[in-house]
C-alpha cells in the first residue's frame, strides 16, 4: 500500500524545483530511494526521481518531470495502516505546497491517490470554489425559494382578498426579516469557510 499526490505547475523550472527540495530537505534522494519499494522491484531506477526524503516511518520521492506536473510518491514503513498513510500524504502535501508558495512557484489542480492491492483510491481536495458552491446549493431553498414563495403568497392573498392588508403586510415583514437574517448568516458562513479552507490543505479519501 502506497500513495502519491501531484500538483500542476504554471511554470515548470526543473532547476528551481530541485534546488528548492535540496534547500529544504538536503540531498537525500539516494537514501530515500534505497528504502523504497522501487529499490527492490526495479520498476523505476533512481534516475527516475529528482529529489527524496525519509524519516523513521515514511519517505517521499519526487518523480522527474512529467509534463507540467510535480508528482510525489509517498510510502510508509507500516504498509497496512491506511489511516497513517492518509495522514502522511496530507502532511507531505501541506509542507511541500507551502515550500512552493515560499519559492513563489504557482501550483494548482491538486490530486492524490492511494493504491491498495493495486486498486487506486482517489483523494478529493476541497477548494474554496467547491466549498462556496456547496454552501450556496445547501442554502438555496432557504435563501431564494422560500422567500419568493412567501412574498408571492402575501401578494396573492391581498389581491384575492383572502387576508386583509394589515395581516398580509405583517407576514411580508416577517419574511423579509427572516430572509435578511439568513443572508447575514450566509455571509458569516462564507467568511468562516474562506478562512478555514485557505488553511486546510488536505485530501479526503473515500475509503
Amino acid at each position: 500500500m502506497d500513495g502519491e499526490f501531484k500538483v500542476e505547475l504554471k511554470d515548470y523550472n526543473a532547476a528551481k524545483i530541485i534546488g528548492s527540495f535540496k534547500e529544504y530537505y538536503g540531498n537525500r534522494l539516494a537514501e530515500a530511494y534505497a528504502r523504497s519499494k522501487y529499490q527492490l522491484s526495479g520498476l523505476i531506477k533512481e534516475e527516475g526521481f529528482c529529489a527524496g526524503h525519509h524519516t523513521h516511518d515514511s519517505l517521499f520521492l519526487v518523480y522527474n518531470r512529467e509534463g507540467t506536473w510535480l508528482k510525489v510518491y509517498v510510502e510508509t514503513v507500516n504498509r497496512q495502516d491506511i489511516n497513517n498513510l492518509k495522514n502522511i500524504i496530507n502532511s507531505y502535501f501541506k509542507i511541500i505546497t507551502k515550500m512552493l508558495d515560499k519559492k513563489k512557484i504557482k501550483w494548482l489542480n491538486p490530486q492524490a491517490t492511494i493504491r491498495v492491492q493495486n486498486i487506486p483510491l482517489p483523494g478529493v481536495f476541497q477548494t474554496r470554489k467547491k466549498y462556496l458552491k456547496q454552501i450556496f446549493e445547501d442554502q438555496r431553498e432557504k435563501l431564494f425559494l422560500v422567500p419568493i414563495g412567501s412574498v408571492l403568497a402575501s401578494f396573492l392573498a391581498i389581491h384575492w382578498n383572502i387576508l386583509d392588508k394589515v395581516e398580509s403586510s405583517s407576514d411580508l415583514k416577517k419574511t423579509v426579516s427572516s430572509t435578511l437574517e439568513a443572508y447575514i448568516g450566509l455571509i458569516l458562513l462564507f467568511l468562516i469557510k474562506l478562512l478555514w479552507v485557505g488553511n486546510n490543505r488536505e485530501f479526503s479519501f473515500k475509503i
